[in-house]
């Protein structure tokens, strides 16, 4: 099954379990977005994800930088913390 179509600001679900707002759509990569969400300590992440049947984040682990030191990201990361 081919990736649903997202654009940025969109709301996706990351492993049935992380809400977060698409941030970019990688147009060379299909199936992979970047996204920016809230983890635990409620710090801005900013992190790739692709279609495996469903949103996952495309590399195991800890791996995404802080969406707060981003510019291009401010309006997602504000979005995130005032529950828009």
């Amino acid at each position: 099954m081919d990736a649903p179509q997202v654009k940025p600001g969109d709301r996706v679900r990351i492993a049935a379990a992380v809400s977060a707002i698409v941030s970019k759509v990688y147009t060379d990569r299909p199936g992979f977005i970047e996204v920016v969400y809230l983890d635990a300590r409620n710090q801005a992440i900013v992190e790739d994800a692709e279609w495996k049947s469903g949103w996952a984040f495309a590399i195991e682990g800890p791996c995404g930088g802080y969406a707060d030191k981003y510019s291009r990201l401010e309006q997602f990361v504000a979005t995130l913390r005032h529950g828009l």
